[in-house]
């Protein structure tokens, strides 16, 4: 079988495009895909909406990028918006800004500065969120969460979150988990450091648990 003949597309200013197979795909500017993309790499300054799914093994956004469909890839680097409306499936992640994804978010590992909105479960190994605006998830998996709230008032102003900077979750079950500015119903894990301003309502812990004077816990379970 021969293998798909990937062309490079190069687009600035704004354009519509049909979408298909491409290798690298570079956007300075606006763009409007009618279909799905697939790409080695996605390099986006400027707007991209994809009627479709979005598959690259490296993608990297200043701005903001809608995909009416799921995002797979190896790498997201950059900084702004993300949206998908059927799952985001990515190796790696660092990333500035606001990821909205209905559906599951599955990553190795996350590092997000900003807010988050995953209608589904949030799994990854390594999670390390600084938080800048309200974020919400039904679950959240994975060996090591770290959940804090960032100092950097400026950026809260500057990327136009609404709310208070709270994470809510209705589970986060880990290995390791420390969290500040946290609401969750249940909180499941072997070392677990329920931080400042959080308000728990059961934490079932294995080995240790600390709990910050201005947390709330209402119910502690050793396993």
């Amino acid at each position: 079988m021969n293998e798909l003949i990937r062309n490079p597309l190069k687009i600035l200013g704004s354009t519509t495009s049909a979408g298909g197979y491409y290798q690298n795909v570079n956007i300075t500017g606006e763009c409007q895909f009618n279909g799905d993309v697939d790409c080695l790499k996605m390099s986006l300054t400027g707007e991209a909406r994809i009627a479709g799914s979005l598959r690259a093994k490296e993608i990297k956004i200043t701005g903001e990028c809608v995909a009416n469909g799921g995002i797979d890839g190896l790498s997201l680097r950059g900084r702004g918006e993300l949206k998908t409306t059927a799952g985001l499936r990515i190796d790696s992640i660092k990333f500035t800004g606001n990821l909205d994804v209905k559906g599951e978010c599955e990553a190795e590992e996350i590092q997000l500065s900003g807010a988050f909105n995953i209608d589904g479960l949030l799994s990854a190994e390594n999670l390390d969120v600084s938080l800048y605006g309200p974020s919400c998830a039904m679950e959240i998996g994975g060996s090591r969460i770290r959940i804090k709230r960032s100092k950097a008032g400026r950026l809260l102003k500057l990327m136009k979150f609404k709310g208070d900077v709270m994470l809510k979750a209705g589970l986060i079950e880990g290995d390791n988990i420390e969290l500040q500015h946290t609401k969750a119903d249940m909180v499941r894990g072997d070392h677990v450091v329920i931080g400042a301003n959080c308000n728990i309502g059961t934490v079932e812990y294995r080995d240790t648990l600390e709990i910050h004077k201005s947390a709330i816990v209402k119910h502690q379970v050793k396993l």
